[in-house]
């Protein structure tokens, strides 16, 4: 969020950066709180440039239905949120809205580890490679493609650069994944 954080406070725009670091820990908390009502264990949550990033233990030997709920939770706090704003009249309402629009059509692309992406996961397990190749050609492209609105779209522009290089990461380090969902499936 650094790179976040500094842009919102050289530009003096402080409200706008604490009304999106606000939504971000409120979507979190969807997740979080889902985790907790079927029982997995939370080890961490991050909140980085596209959202936040939750470990949690042995997530991947719940039930589909259990890691749809905890995957979709966040994007239902996000629109709860975002129902409660139009209920409402808050002072920046407009960017309020706005910000829980942009929350909550982002992290619905079916790009890994967005929330999307991570439902499609749980339907397709047996595609891990093809989806994290399919979401760093996405990140990229997107990526690239802001550039040429810069320096309007420079949020876009930082979070599809970080999740280029998360997804770089992931399809580095993929065999090893399918390596340790393996040993942890047949243990």
């Amino acid at each position: 969020m650094i790179p976040f954080f500094l842009f919102f406070y050289l530009s003096g725009e402080i409200a706008i950066y604490s009304i999106v670091f606000g939504s971000l820990l409120f979507h979190e908390l969807g997740h979080l709180t889902a985790a907790k009502l079927v029982g997995v264990k939370v080890n961490s949550c991050t909140i980085l440039p596209y959202g936040g990033e939750i470990k949690m233990e042995q997530f991947s030997r719940k039930n589909k239905m259990h890691q749809l709920f905890v995957i979709l939770a966040g994007p239902l706090f996000t629109l709860l949120l975002l129902g409660i704003s139009r209920l409402f009249d808050f002072p920046q309402n407009e960017i309020i809205l706005l910000t829980q629009l942009i929350i909550l059509s982002l992290n619905l692309l079916p790009i890994y580890p967005l929330d999307g992406g991570r439902a499609l996961f749980v339907f397709i397990p047996d595609k891990y490679v093809e989806l994290v190749g399919f979401s760093l050609c996405c990140s990229v492209i997107v990526f690239c493609s802001s550039l040429y609105y810069f320096p309007k779209a420079l949020s876009i522009t930082i979070i599809f650069l970080y999740l280029s290089i998360q997804n770089y990461s992931y399809w580095r380090f993929r065999k090893y994944k399918l390596a340790f969902d393996y040993i942890t499936k047949n243990s």
